[in-house]
């Protein structure tokens, strides 16, 4: 993320959301082909008619409006590829968190989280099951695959008293600790000095006790 991004979670306290039709891939939400072609198959979609098939393969454009996530990359790793894709230049950090702190974080909100790690298919020959309407935001594309992407989603029909989100919401935030969610923040590999040095005073100025380390992924080799 960039430094704004980083300033306005500890400012405000909240992890942002996104609503899943504002993300760039088009494939975001939607069924396989194989998937589809095999439900558009009399002999093998359980007798469900053509409208009925055309009814809930459609439906996948309204779920997109429903669903929220917050996507992670999960790895050991550090990516050169996360780090190039999503700066928009130089000055950028990642914050580090685990699985568990992420869903304590998440718990405390009145509304339904549910974390999950994304499945990377050929869409043109492995099919997504009609059995869940959640299953398309858990798959994606195996161009995508270098995201080893783990999400947090929220569908707002889940919020039946319609309490916190809006039915136009383009996007919700949860509230969170930001002490409690974040274990270190890491500073871009080709970031200069100084913004390094701003980052860490930025975290002492809102009293987050964390390490904070410099990527060394285009140090050069001393041996």
């Amino acid at each position: 993320m960039d430094l704004t991004k980083l300033l306005s979670l500890l400012e405000n306290r909240k992890l942002f959301f996104s609503r899943s039709d504002y993300f760039d891939d088009p494939y975001e939400g939607v069924w396989s082909k194989a998937g589809v072609d095999l439900i558009r198959n009399p002999g093998l979609n359980g007798g469900l008619p053509a409208h009925a098939v055309d009814q809930l393969i459609s439906h996948s454009d309204v779920m997109k409006t429903k669903m929220y996530i917050s996507c992670w990359f999960a790895s050991e790793h550090e990516s050169a590829a996360m780090w190039k894709l999503y700066l928009q230049s130089n000055e950028g950090i990642a914050i580090r968190t685990d699985h568990d702190s992420l869903c304590k974080a998440l718990d405390n909100s009145d509304l339904r989280v549910r974390t999950t790690m994304v499945n990377y298919i050929d869409y043109e020959t492995q099919p997504i099951p009609f059995t869940n309407l959640f299953y398309p935001f858990v798959c994606k594309r195996l161009s995508f695959a270098h995201e080893n992407e783990l999400r947090a989603m929220i569908w707002s029909e889940e919020d039946v008293n319609r309490e916190q989100i809006n039915v136009d919401a383009t996007s919700i935030e949860i509230d969170i600790e930001p002490e409690d969610l974040i274990k270190s923040v890491h500073v871009s590999p080709s970031a200069p000095k100084w913004f390094g040095i701003l980052v860490e005073q930025l975290l002492v100025r809102y009293g987050l006790k964390t390490d904070i380390e410099r990527s060394t992924l285009y140090d050069r080799p001393t041996y």
